[in-house]
């Protein structure tokens, strides 16, 4: 399987680093190139995509992708990393709140917002992680970003024990769910973290088309790992399809930049200077993903990636 070229979508288990699970994937396959996308904390558990081959050249786009995570936020008290695996710094008394008043709460967070990382984080701060400078008992400046929260819904609401939320939130790159959660707990006055994430998909892979580890090792056992493998296409989908013709295709593979006409049947108006588009030849094979750009006053179409 060392050959294998795709992208496979694991079930991490809680309790284990993303590189700690990319290891063990890579070893089913006998060693392959691999890469993750799009970290999980040890914490957190679901969909992690691994680039396998010359898929690891896409994980980029992965990163890019939406994301959707089912999340528990416990209310009544604040960590310092904003989750569960933290030091509790402060606890505070809990409201009997209405539901209404949490979800107007989350309502809030809805759309582009700006997030102040946190300080247990791989953010940069001249060149080492947020983490790095936090463990040696600094305090590390820190720059809001932008983000955006493209939906956010309250599941349950749980007030017996210690109070707690389950809530569904889809997001952009970037977002910290664990922020998200302190965040929330600051705009109800009570405080809150992270205690329990799962996330449900990465653009369109989705936890019901991952795989956990026991059902990786019983495919490898009888030798058809490769049905848990997703052709590297498929991460991107966002990319309109072109149909090309096979010297083309070739001459794409040579980087050779091409002019448009007679190439694209496309109307003038529909094209985007810097449109990016993943080219097949007839035979339904992917190739490449191509840009359009300007050269010599005209628009032409070159390889940004040749992944045959």
């Amino acid at each position: 399987m060392s050959s294998t070229n795709g992208i496979v979508i694991l079930d991490k288990p809680g309790g284990i680093t993303s590189h700690r699970a990319l290891q063990a994937v890579r070893r089913l396959f006998s060693g392959a190139k691999a890469g993750h996308s799009g970290t999980l904390d040890p914490m957190a558990t679901g969909v992690l995509p691994i680039c396998l081959g010359k898929a690891t050249r896409v994980s980029e786009y992965i990163t890019e992708l939406p994301k959707c995570y089912q999340a528990e936020i416990t209310l009544g008290a604040v960590t310092d990393t904003e989750d569960a695996e933290g030091r509790i710094l402060e606890e505070r008394p809990v409201p009997l709140f209405e539901k209404a008043e949490i979800v107007a709460a989350l309502k809030h967070f809805a759309g582009p917002i700006e997030q102040l990382p946190p300080v247990y984080s791989a953010v940069k701060h001249r060149g080492k992680p947020l983490y790095h400078w936090a463990r040696r008992g600094e305090t590390p400046p820190r720059k809001s970003r932008p983000v955006e929260i493209y939906n956010i819904s309250l599941d349950r609401y749980n007030r017996s024990g210690r109070p707690h939320l389950e809530v569904t939130v889809c997001c952009s790159r970037g977002t910290y769910i664990r922020t998200l959660a302190a965040d929330l707990g600051e705009r109800l006055g009570c405080g809150a973290y992270l205690s329990a994430l799962k996330r449900l998909a990465v653009g369109p892979f989705t936890v019901e088309k991952a795989y956990n580890f026991a059902r990786l090792e019983k495919l490898a056992d009888s030798d058809r790992l490769g049905e848990a493998v997703f052709r590297m296409d498929k991460a991107l989908e966002q990319y309109q399809a072109l149909i090309l013709q096979p010297e083309i295709v070739e001459a794409l593979s040579q980087g050779k930049k091409l002019p448009l006409t007679g190439i694209l049947k496309i109307p003038v108006s529909n094209i985007i200077e810097g449109k990016l588009y993943r080219i097949y030849d007839p035979e339904g094979h992917f190739h490449a993903l191509a840009r359009i750009d300007s050269a010599e006053e005209s628009m032409c179409l070159r390889t940004v990636k040749y992944l045959k």
